[in-house]
This record gives structure tokens, sequence and C-alpha cells, in this order.
């Protein structure tokens, strides 16, 4: 007969966690033929009252790479030169890829600020984006055991017709609307990468495709800063072994928000004047 010692786990950690809505938008991951939609990650069960439902559950995708456009927005504003998402900087009929301001991604000796937090195809990104699962529940009030964002999801069929009234495309889209979140774990970042991060979701604008159709759309609602604290234990209940999990969260104050502004803009001048000079 086996025995086990009563363990623990303490973990701490940092992250950013932002509340976000978006009147429609439709971050596709999946293309089946004509077909466009969200990734089904598969089914769950919730209660409202004394009756279950089932609902599905999508992936948003794309929040990562909204936050690294940002950031690069952001740079690009400050004219701090940042690395771009190609490693290439021209394709074979000597089309540019590179625009000015930024330079070919993992290219910079010493690492510039955005290789530093996104990392590169070869390095690993200092952060993590986390997005828990959404589903359509049209319930007001209801409880699951599994995480899930309540959105309003729709599926359109859509076909595009010539002047005579002719079908060149019959094609699906899906969309979703509402409120959701994302985390962002800032564990291994420093003081003014945090900062840095924190002044990038202001240029949030767009998640997803069709901006130019008018999809797509963020509005940044809040965004807190939290110092995690994870204490996991085993015990035993009826028999089985259960992990127990207690989590105390306290809010990070940032002094002094600009200062990384400051600091990397006057780098960046001094480089120049260098550059100038010689």
């Amino acid at each position: 007969m086996y025995s086990i010692e009563v363990v623990n786990m303490k973990q701490t950690k940092k992250q950013i966690v932002v509340r976000a809505y978006t009147p429609i938008a439709k971050p596709h991951n999946v293309s089946i033929q004509k077909n466009s939609t969200m990734l089904l990650l598969g089914e769950i069960s919730y209660e409202s009252g004394s009756k279950a439902f089932n609902t599905k559950l999508y992936y948003i995708k794309g929040v990562r790479g909204m936050l690294r456009h940002a950031a690069m927005s952001l740079a690009q504003d400050c004219g701090i030169e940042v690395c771009h998402s190609s490693e290439k900087t021209e394709l074979k009929d000597g089309t540019q890829l590179v625009p000015s301001g930024f330079h070919p991604l993992g290219s910079c000796d010493p690492p510039c600020i955005l290789r530093r937090i996104f990392g590169t195809f070869r390095e690993e990104s200092s952060i993590s984006v986390l997005v828990d699962p959404i589903a359509s529940i049209k319930h007001k009030e209801y409880t699951t055991e599994l995480p899930a964002q309540k959105v309003h999801i729709a599926t359109e069929n859509r076909i595009a017709l010539t002047y005579d009234r002719t079908a060149i495309q019959d094609f699906r889209e899906s969309y979703f609307s509402g409120y959701f979140n994302f985390v962002i774990d800032i564990t291994n970042l420093t003081d003014d990468e945090i900062k840095f991060i924190v002044e990038s979701l202001l240029y949030i604008e767009t998640l997803g495709s069709g901006k130019n159709a008018g999809y797509g759309y963020i509005k940044i609602l809040e965004v807190e800063i939290q110092n995690v604290h994870v204490l996991r234990n085993i015990t035993m209940d009826n028999g089985v072994y259960k992990i127990i999990e207690e989590i105390e969260v306290k809010p990070i104050l940032l002094e002094n928000i600009e200062e990384w502004r400051n600091a990397y803009m006057r780098e960046n001048l001094i480089k120049i004047e260098q550059q100038h000079s010689t």
C-alpha cells in the first residue's frame, strides 16, 4: 500500500488582465474549402436554473499578434527602431518587406525591446498571452465547471453576385460579439518592459480580418496589473487525492509609466547623434 505525504507548491507570478469589447470580430482560424470559421474546441455543459444545456467552445486566435502589432506601433510612434515580423528584407522581385523604422526580425545586437519581449522564430517569447475559450450562452445567469467567456457567436452564409446577379463566390464566415478578457503573463519582464507592454495596450485597434469593412474593432475597457500568489495542496477526499488551489491577488502600481519612453527616446537620440558624427 502506497502512502503520500501532504505536500504543497508555492508560485508567484505577475500578470496583466485586460477586459475588452468588440461589436463584431472575425478571428478566423480554420479555412475549409470556401468556409472560414473560428476554431471549434469542443462542447461544454452549463446549468441555468434547474436545467442543463450544451454549447460549443471556440478559440479566439490572434490576440498575441494583436498585442505585438500594437507594440510595433508604439515603438514607431516613439522613434524606437525594433524588429519587424519578417526575417527577410525583400522578395525576389525586389519588393521591400521591412519598412522604415524597423529592422529584420532577430537582426538586432543587442536585442531590441520588442525582441526581448516577443522573441523570434528561434527565440522563446518572454510573455505568454492566455485567452479562455468563448461560447454562445443565451442565459443571463448560469454556472459551468469549465472556464468559458459568454459572447454572441454567429455564422453567416454569404454569396457575392455580379451585376447580372450571377454568383461568383459562395462562402461562410463566423463572427463573435461581446466582452472578453485576456491575460498577459509578465513574470519574466523587467519594469521597463512591463511599462512598454502596458502602454502598448493604448495602440490596440483591431482583431482579425475585415478591418476595411468595419470588422474587428476592439475597445480596451480595463487593465489590471497583478501579483498572483498561488498555493496548491494535495488532499484526500472520499478516498481520492485532489489538488486544492488557493490564489491571492494583489495589485501592482507602476510609478511614472513614462520612464521607459523617456529612457529609450534618449538612447535613440544618442545613437542618431553618434551616427551623424561619424
